[in-house]
């Protein structure tokens, strides 16, 4: 007897939209490691020496937030993309067998 599978289809599309979901959610954290978190010139206070140093170290930080978040997002998109192309073909494939059967 041949074995027989199975592909839940809409678990795929549950993944796909999670997915997307998620990356909306690093598109928020994204923003908010960009515009929400200033650290002016004399935000701390002024005229000790460890300002300058905190503030490019806030900036830095911010720049590898921001690196992370993209590179995130990016893979995110391709994993999506990629269950997306399986569900399509999965699904393709199931129409075939019922035309053929039908």
């Amino acid at each position: 007897m041949a074995e027989e599978y199975r592909v839940d289809l809409s678990a795929l599309q549950q993944v796909i939209t999670r997915l997307n979901s998620l990356a909306d959610t690093m598109d928020g954290i994204g923003a908010t490691a960009e515009y929400k978190t200033e650290l002016p010139e004399g935000y701390l206070g002024r005229g000790f020496t460890q300002e300058v140093g905190i503030r490019i170290a806030h900036d830095n930080m911010k720049r590898s937030i921001a690196d992370m978040v993209a590179e995130l997002k990016a893979m995110i998109r391709e994993v999506s993309e990629n269950t997306n192309v399986v569900h399509v073909g999965y699904h393709s494939r199931e129409d075939e067998i019922r035309e053929s059967m039908g």
